[in-house]
């Protein structure tokens, strides 16, 4: 099935990340993502993926080629017809989202010049991410899924070194750990709901005020410690931050429903 002229102008403005055992992968092909698109509701043949795209087999070939080599699909024989390759994706599409917004460009202006020469294990944490994600916003791409995907992986790695069975005092261990490493003072404000309050937040005091929530990282790496002391998952939500014009940042923690 073909999309009329709209659809495929449409389809241009996007671009797919895809993760994958090879890391992620950028798409900003329009038939390459709708290929995915396809695949990411399950395996499908060489010739139902021509009959549906509505190209030609030579260009549909080219193109699962050069997926095949990113390591974002993979194929093989269908059990009931040699003759026939079954594809699918190996991995997923982390995001779909725009490219190359001109209204994004705003963003270039906040990239940070230079670090200090005094410059503290805080700055470079900070450095770092808010020179990622205005390189990232500035070309439309949504930054906060995977950041927060970061911040996941980054809490289960710390997990260990906060661990404790109490529940306030695991949450005096978190605190300490992010004071000790600069990335801001972090309070208990009340326990229902277990909510948090961090100052001088490493991650978004020198972001400018975008009106939305911004740490996206921090809040990965919370709900990976909380999830890991409940033993089931949880989700801090961001409430209130710096980005925001707050002068703070407050953090629910939440059952993930």
């Amino acid at each position: 099935m073909t999309g009329s002229n709209h659809d495929q102008g449409d389809k241009q403005r996007y671009i797919q990340i895809c993760t994958s055992e090879r890391g992620l992968k950028a798409i900003d092909s329009p038939l390459k993502g709708q290929i995915l698109e396809m695949l990411e509701a399950g395996e499908m043949d060489f010739e139902e993926i021509v009959t549906r795209t509505g190209k030609a087999k030579s260009t549909i070939s080219v193109h699962l080629k050069a997926l095949s080599e990113a390591g974002i699909t993979v194929s093989r024989p269908d059990p009931s017809d040699a003759r026939r390759r079954l594809f699918s994706l190996n991995g997923r599409i982390l995001i779909r989202t725009l490219a190359l917004d001109r209204d994004m460009k705003w963003a270039d202006n906040f990239f940070p010049d230079r670090l200090p020469p005094d410059a503290t294990t805080r700055d470079v944490f900070s450095f770092i991410l808010t020179a990622l994600r205005v390189s990232l916003i500035s070309d439309g791409i949504e930054i906060h899924p995977i950041l927060s995907q970061a911040g996941r992986r980054a809490g289960k790695a710390i997990y260990h070194l906060v661990e404790d069975d109490d529940t306030l005092s695991f949450f005096s261990r978190i605190s300490c750990f992010w004071e000790k490493f600069g990335l801001g003072k972090m309070e208990l404000e009340r326990d229902d709901p277990f909510t948090i309050v961090i100052r001088d937040c490493f991650e978004c005091m020198d972001l400018p005020l975008t009106g939305k929530p911004e740490c996206s990282f921090g809040g990965g790496v919370l709900s990976a410690l909380f999830s890991a002391h409940h033993g089931e998952a949880r989700e801090a939500i961001e409430k209130n931050c710096y980005a925001t014009g707050s002068n703070l940042c407050r953090f629910e923690i939440w059952n993930a429903r």
